[in-house]
């Protein structure tokens, strides 16, 4: 019998494949083996990139924890800079202002003034100022009431020249009206007014009374006193200094 084969099929070879080779059998186990090792690859795999990102995400947390200490230490410098500035300034108001009231009594106004020029912070400047007040040692009320005073007794001002010169020393407006409560009051100052007059009426000898008397009121009223109070003053002056020279002439006639 003769055994026939196909062409391209070689004399002995068995059908069954299309390369004429016998399928492929695994033995019991193989592929659960495989299939367990590649999940185990890809269980490491995982692993692996997790522990990665958790290493990049600690090493960004550190970053910016450095980054954050970096800057409270850069804002507490400047903090500390500003602080040693402001001091510093501070104490250039204080040096400036004890300096000036030691010499005499400030308003604030003048001491405001006076930080002003000296080109002190403005915020500086108006601390030191509430500092002064606090401590008593600028009171505007006290200042006019002292000024008043001695401009009163030692000049003979009336209550118009106290009061320009009060404002002139910039003090507080309540301050000078307190300080010259009661000033215009009719006769309030009569005899600090004639007691000038007389003292005036003494250098203007030569002069006939009517020339007298008006340089006498226009004089008192340069002083700051009323026109009827000055009018009054110069009488009473040149009716005094009238007496005082019949006076001499008298006792030159009795020798």
């Amino acid at each position: 019998m003769t055994t026939s084969s196909t062409p391209g099929q070689r004399s002995g070879e068995s059908t069954g494949t299309a390369a004429g080779l016998a399928p492929v059998t695994y033995l019991p186990g193989v592929l659960e083996a495989a299939a367990r090792e590649a999940a185990a690859r890809e269980a490491a795999n995982a692993e692996a990139h997790a522990a990665e990102q958790a290493a990049l995400h600690a090493a960004a947390q550190a970053a910016k924890l450095l980054l954050a200490d970096a800057e409270e230490t850069a804002r507490a410098r400047a903090r500390e800079s500003a602080d040693d500035a402001h001091t510093g300034l501070a104490r250039r108001a204080e040096n400036v202002t004890l300096h000036a009231i030691t010499r005499r009594g400030q308003s604030r106004a003048e001491v405001a003034d006076l930080l002003r020029r000296r080109e002190i912070d403005p915020t500086v400047a108006e601390a030191e100022l509430d500092r002064l007040e606090s401590v008593g040692l600028i009171d505007d009320r006290a200042l006019a009431i002292d000024l008043a005073d001695r401009l009163r007794t030692r000049k003979k001002l009336g209550p118009s020249a106290l009061r320009s010169e009060l404002m002139r020393r910039k003090l507080d407006r309540s301050a000078i009206d307190e300080a010259l409560a009661g000033a215009d009051d009719e006769g309030a100052d009569d005899d600090l007014v004639v007691e000038l007059a007389r003292d005036r009426a003494r250098r203007l000898g030569g002069l006939d009374r009517t020339t007298a008397e008006r340089r006498l009121i226009d004089y008192l009223a340069r002083k700051g006193h009323s026109g009827s109070s000055a009018r009054e003053a110069a009488r009473r002056a040149l009716d005094a200094r009238s007496d005082e020279l019949s006076g001499s002439v008298h006792r030159v006639e009795f020798r």
